[in-house]
């Protein structure tokens, strides 16, 4: 008598078992096999491949990073995007071309990125990598200073002036409170707790100052304010407590971080590499107790604040400052570099860098190639960044994308 039952006719559980011992392309080509292949393949893989390492850039472990991303993405689709994160498989688009040269910064959101280019403050629509070139929001002062610098949290947009002024603005009321000449100079970062009630600014001047902000009538009160005797490039507030994280340029002080708490107005910890030009250009919280800074001496680095020192130090493969990074909470870290147009993938688990990858929009201009990449922000499939003339998108969720391997210059 000869059987007709087939693999397909084997319970949910037992399938479950036998597909865990399969790797990687054999689930893929599974999939495809039949419609119950396929449904129990991709609302299992969690279990299927639950002793998979966590993958690098797609790894959706903080609701921090999860908020800025397009689609919560399947563990399969996670290791198949990750791979093309590290061998550098991607298509490119270069959008909101300008023939001025700027200096922007942006910030993205699941739906929307923000982005700053001269005076003008603009919020544009995406899906995925699809950027709406009309902008639904933007902001514009009656003023002939740049914006130096922006942050927006909930319905608050904070914006720095290189006049020195500050202006906090309400999204949804299209109301704003213009606080003019509060530095002497550049309002070179600001930043704002996630309650919308303080405001930090810091600038040129050398001075940082905190601000309480009524967020019903947008009234603001200077609370604090101290002169650290060095440029402030960078200011960041820490979510889940008071703390305080400010970066300076270190010129006449050794000590480029300093940690303060806004409660008490007092400075508990200072922070220093002991090396030349050590200026510190942007930072992120990684918990109440860690810091990660990037900045002139070509270094990315990770602070433990309960010891004072700096844990994990990870060198520019090619010696190039470094403007800005970001951080997906977890085992992947971005940094943006001064040359052309160069962004650095880092997995913090290992002790190099694992790609590079150069702006499309840098390599054609000729001689004008230098662009540093100003700021960046990622999400699981997409980078975004920001150089002086373009809004570049990188796609990595492609099955056909070009490669663009520059893993031998990470050794």
């Amino acid at each position: 008598m000869v059987s007709n039952s087939n693999l397909s006719g084997l319970s949910t559980e037992l399938l479950i078992k036998i597909f865990s011992y399969a790797d990687i392309p054999d689930l893929c080509r599974l999939k495809q096999t039949c419609r119950r292949f396929n449904s129990i393949i991709s609302s299992w893989d969690h279990i299927i491949l639950k002793d998979i390492p966590l993958p690098l850039a797609t790894n959706q472990m903080s609701n921090i990073f999860l908020s800025k991303c397009s689609h919560k993405l399947t563990t399969l689709e996670k290791l198949r995007i990750s791979k093309n994160w590290t061998i550098g498989k991607y298509y490119e688009k270069s959008l909101l071309c300008v023939k001025k040269k700027f200096m922007p910064w942006l910030q993205l959101e699941e739906k929307c990125i923000w982005l700053s280019r001269g005076r003008f403050v603009f919020c544009y629509h995406r899906k995925g990598s699809y950027v709406k070139l009309k902008p639904i929001y933007y902001y514009h002062r009656e003023t002939n200073s740049d914006v130096a610098h922006f942050q927006k949290k909930g319905n608050t947009l904070v914006c720095g002036l290189r006049d020195g002024s500050l202006c906090i603005n309400n999204t949804v009321q299209r109301s704003s409170r213009f606080l003019r000449s509060c530095h002497e100079s550049d309002v070179n970062s600001v930043d704002i707790n996630t309650n919308e009630n303080i405001v930090v600014s810091g600038g040129r001047d050398n001075w940082f100052k905190v601000w309480k902000r009524n967020i019903e009538t947008n009234e603001v009160a200077l609370t604090y304010e101290n002169n650290l005797q060095d440029r402030i490039w960078k200011v960041a507030i820490l979510d889940e407590g008071p703390l305080l994280a400010i970066g300076t340029s270190a010129n006449n002080n050794i000590n480029s971080i300093f940690i303060n708490d806004i409660q008490r107005a007092t400075n508990i910890l200072q922070l220093s590499c002991c090396e030349y030009n050590h200026g510190v250009l942007d930072m992120k919280w990684d918990g109440p107790h860690c810091v990660w800074s990037c900045g002139y001496d070509t270094y990315l680095r990770k602070w433990d604040l309960r010891t004072g020192n700096c844990v994990q130090i990870y060198k520019d493969p090619h010696a190039s400052a470094l403007y800005c990074l970001d951080y997906d909470y977890c085992n992947t870290v971005m940094t943006g570099t001064q040359l052309h147009g160069r962004v650095i993938l880092w997995d913090v688990r290992q002790k190099n860098s694992v790609q590079l990858f150069f702006m499309e929009s840098c390599k054609s201009r000729g001689l004008g190639r230098n662009s540093p990449v100003y700021s960046l922000a990622f999400e699981a499939e997409y980078l975004f960044t920001a150089t002086d003339q373009n809004l570049n998108v990188l796609n990595f969720s492609g099955y056909n994308g070009a490669i663009h391997d520059y893993s031998d210059c990470c050794k």
